[in-house]
């Protein structure tokens, strides 16, 4: 991890006043750190920023370069959770794939971006039974499930391409419905009591749910904190109180949720949010 500059100022001073050649050079005590014996104008000192300026950018660099190289290494490792995610959106309708004996690995004779069907994907390890299993998500570029002789060409795919004796679940279905239930206290400069703008654009509470649930990345977490945070930032919204969600058959108070689908979709109802004048 790259060092501030403050940091290799600090270490170089140090140097600089624990050289005894320096020292016998300046007349410095070595009872004193650099900064009480030069002035902060001073030649040495503005070329020790310089030199310490041009460390930090070249550790920034390499940073930046380390960290691309261990992401390139991690795509590439084979039967990498990474790996098989990648694997997944290359699988393409319709074509045969084709054993390689030099890599001894399948895939496609030609790459055709218009037969990757499958737009969406999630991975995870988990534990079914006591067998560790990759537990796949995977869905079009709406968010739904994949038509079924398409999946089980998909679900083939993937085990052909995986490590022998890996055990797959497979996950592809519509985004799962999610009511949510709501207090908005409201500013009625902006808004109506039925949420709607006064200027008669829409309604924003509703507008900031979708958005949270669409952007919520496939396969991840639906947490209440985080969809509060938005709606408290929306436009006519003074305050909010989340009093429950409506999602998998019960109604309760959830802090988070991890959808059976890998997505979610937002289930309307005109008395799920109630409108009160802050």
């Amino acid at each position: 991890m790259a060092r501030t500059i403050q940091e290799i100022e600090t270490k170089i001073k140090q140097e600089f006043v624990s050289n005894e050649t320096l020292r016998s050079l300046y007349g410095l005590d070595s009872e004193k750190n650099f900064d009480r014996q030069f002035s902060k104008v001073s030649i040495e000192a503005v070329l020790i920023f310089l030199f310490a300026s041009s460390c930090w950018l070249l550790e920034q660099l390499w940073d930046a370069f380390s960290k691309d190289i261990e992401n390139k290494i991690e795509n590439s490792y084979v039967t990498s959770i990474s790996w098989y995610f990648h694997k997944a959106l290359e699988f393409q309708k319709g074509d045969a794939l084709v054993f390689d004996a030099s890599t001894y690995s399948y895939g496609y004779a030609t790459v055709d971006t218009s037969k990757q069907v499958v737009k969406n994907v999630a991975i995870r390890q988990v534990e079914d039974n006591g067998v560790t299993k990759l537990k796949v998500y995977f869905s079009d570029a709406g968010k739904q499930p994949l038509a079924e002789g398409v999946r089980a060409s998909f679900e083939r795919y993937m085990r052909d391409i995986g490590a022998a004796g890996t055990h797959f679940l497979f996950v592809s279905r519509a985004p799962d419905p999610i009511r949510i239930q709501l207090q908005i206290f409201y500013d009625p400069l902006i808004m109506d009591s039925l949420g709607a703008r006064i200027d008669g654009t829409g309604k924003p509470v509703e507008e900031a749910i979708e958005n949270y649930l669409n952007n919520i990345e496939y396969g991840g977490v639906f947490y209440s904190s985080a969809l509060v945070d938005i709606i408290q930032t929306t436009e006519g919204v003074k305050d909010v109180v989340l009093k429950s969600t409506a999602w998998s058959g019960t109604t309760e108070l959830r802090r988070k949720i991890e959808s059976y689908s890998g997505a979610f979709v937002y289930e309307k109802n005109a008395s799920d949010i109630t409108y009160l004048i802050d």
